[in-house]
């Protein structure tokens, strides 16, 4: 196999450093001086292993455009070789010679694969230089398959490259045949991480249509009362639902909380909201809808029970100001009233999911005009901020608090409630410095 290590290729003029694409009768040039410098060793390999990358370039192994290639070398002879080898294997070649230029270049357009010298001219044997990049590429969203090279290479440095994020690893002198295999090979393995990765993106937006379309895009309008929802995820998908489901005067509101994120979780709050759909009647009371969607819920979620749902259920009458309720495991809805009365509506059952046997009770209370309730999962009373080294969350006492207070509503806000409710979210996300953990609704 033929070799390259520091070849003896006429140096570049000031005019033509500026430039990064070798003219054409340049390349002539250094073909006729390589083939003199080594026709014995390299001529026939390398024109084969060239032959070979041009035939797979022309075929699917490469796109229809040009696959574009960042070298990064601070020796112009070394990037005079690399740019003929990798521009006659039909690559779109750009070198550069420092760290600083590297990370530009990689900031100004895309690349599909970084060929990188780990040691410059300030370092010639740690390689500290080489592996400060690969840790500044790791923050890209879009960087390029990175291959590294070093005349002093060692295993370790070899293994800290890697846990970098690069993908393979060169040696100088290097063979032009494994050089073009494994520049062919990583663009071709990051492309179809790509491909998975933006495949993965279109399911995970279909994903969130999907449960957006699950989740009430308006609530009913019933006289006597003001009805506003929100939901935040603390992921792409999340596992919270809450409905509000109109049946003649009278109104049911379901609020619920699968225990996890992303999309296990959203998968049990589609199943749960499937369930309530279908369970839901005007003559079916509370605690009996939440014993047949237990039951739906025990036959139909993780078989090892690893994940269970919190569901509240209640269903008010405008026309006697009751409400009658069941709570299966979720947190109590809390009640500011107009006289001064705050409470919990405590009415404990258990979680659905666990024990499909389980009798649930019904619970009932008469509100007033003027009450505010809140129905909330607890990703708002969890909302947390470090205190002197302890998590202090936000809690119901402040969420009480929040929803005694005034909140005047905007333009952009339909109702009073409407206002009310992002007042008591922006309340908790003030004092969470708006890092929600978990998912809000």
């Amino acid at each position: 196999m033929s070799r390259l290590n520091y070849l003896s290729l006429p140096r570049r003029t000031n005019a033509e450093s500026a430039k990064r694409l070798i003219p054409y009768d340049r390349i002539s040039r250094m073909v006729s001086h390589l083939h003199t410098l080594y026709v014995d060793q390299c001529s026939q390999s390398t024109n084969r292993q060239i032959q070979k990358s041009q035939r797979l370039l022309r075929g699917n192994m490469l796109s229809e455009s040009k696959s574009r290639v960042l070298v990064g070398e601070d020796q112009s002879e070394i990037q005079d070789a690399l740019e003929l080898l990798l521009g006659s294997a039909g690559y779109t070649v750009d070198s550069v010679s420092s760290p600083d230029e590297i990370l530009k270049f990689i900031g100004a357009r895309q690349y599909d694969l970084l060929l990188m010298d780990l040691n410059f001219r300030r370092d010639t044997t740690s390689g500290s230089e080489g592996l400060d990049v690969l840790s500044r590429l790791q923050g890209l969203a879009l960087s390029p398959a990175v291959v590294v090279m070093t005349a002093w290479g060692s295993v370790d440095l070899a293994v800290k490259a890697m846990h970098l994020g690069a993908r393979d690893f060169i040696q100088k002198p290097w063979e032009n045949s494994h050089l073009l295999h494994v520049v062919e090979k990583q663009i071709e393995s990051r492309r179809q991480d790509q491909s998975v990765r933006l495949r993965r993106e279109r399911e995970i937006q279909d994903a969130i249509e999907v449960q957006r379309r699950l989740l009430p895009a308006h609530l009913p309008e019933i006289p006597g009362i003001e009805l506003a929802g929100g939901y935040w995820p603390a992921a792409d998908v999340a596992g919270d639902y809450f409905d509000a489901i109109q049946f003649g005067g009278r109104i049911a509101l379901c609020i619920a909380d699968v225990i996890g994120k992303g999309m296990p979780a959203a998968l049990m709050m589609s199943n749960l909201q499937a369930a309530v759909k279908v369970t839901a009647t005007e003559w079916i009371d509370p605690a009996e809808l939440c014993r047949r969607v237990n039951t739906l819920t025990c036959k139909n979620g993780a078989p090892d029970h690893a994940r269970f749902i919190s569901f509240f259920y209640g269903v008010y009458d405008p026309a006697t100001r009751n409400l009658a309720y069941a709570n299966a495991g979720h947190s109590p809805p809390l009640l500011s009233g107009a006289n001064g009365r705050n409470l919990k509506l405590e009415c404990a059952d258990a979680v659905l999911g666990l024990w499909p046997d389980w009798q649930f009770h019904n619970c009932e209370i008469a509100l007033e005009p003027g009450d505010r309730l809140l129905l909330y999962t607890d990703g708002l009373a969890e909302a947390s901020r470090d205190s002197d080294g302890v998590e202090e969350e936000f809690g119901e006492e402040r969420l009480l608090a929040a929803l005694g207070e005034d909140a005047v509503p905007t333009e952009a806000q339909k109702s009073s409630a409407d206002a009310l409710l992002h007042h008591v979210v922006r309340r908790a996300a003030d004092h969470c410095h708006s890092k929600f953990t978990d998912d809000v609704t």
